[in-house]
């Protein structure tokens, strides 16, 4: 019956996303902060830990950041499996430079989080995934620029 349900809940999905096409570029998902490495990773990490994420991973380079997606019976119906039914959001930011330091910010969906059958599900190109990305990130810029100026 689940898989009748999301077969369903995919073809309206796909129906719906070939009656109308959007003109409108993208939102970036790359964004230079003023300021350094680590205060850019400091930034990001504050302000998705403030959204529930949490890090799985960081690196010189990389972090990478989820947290599961209960609020989104959308991604549940379509990304859950019969091990788990929550998929995770996940943020995988790289940095490169520094002072200034460049992001550019992936998200995606992971079904099986943190085992050996997860599956990545990229949402690059999601004009809704895109508009939240660029809104957090504002912020995590907002909130280096004023630890780089207090500095």
């Amino acid at each position: 019956m689940r898989g009748k349900i999301a077969a369903v809940a995919l073809m309206g999905v796909l129906v719906a996303g070939c009656q109308t096409t959007s003109n409108e570029p993208l939102p970036s998902n790359s964004f230079t902060f003023n300021s350094s490495k680590q205060v850019a990773k400091e930034a990001i990490v504050s302000t998705y830990m403030s959204r529930g994420f949490n890090i799985v991973r960081d690196s010189d380079l990389q972090l990478v950041m989820d947290r599961p997606a209960s609020d989104n019976f959308g991604a549940q119906l379509l990304f859950g499996s019969n091990w788990n039914s929550v998929p995770n959001a996940r943020i995988t930011a790289t940095l490169l430079g520094d002072n200034p330091t460049k992001v550019t910010v992936q998200q995606a969906v992971v079904t099986n989080p943190g085992t050996g059958f997860e599956r990545v599900m990229d949402l690059s190109q999601n004009p809704d995934a895109r508009k939240q990305l660029q809104i957090g990130m504002n912020k995590a810029q907002a909130a280096a620029t004023t630890a780089s100026r207090s500095n």
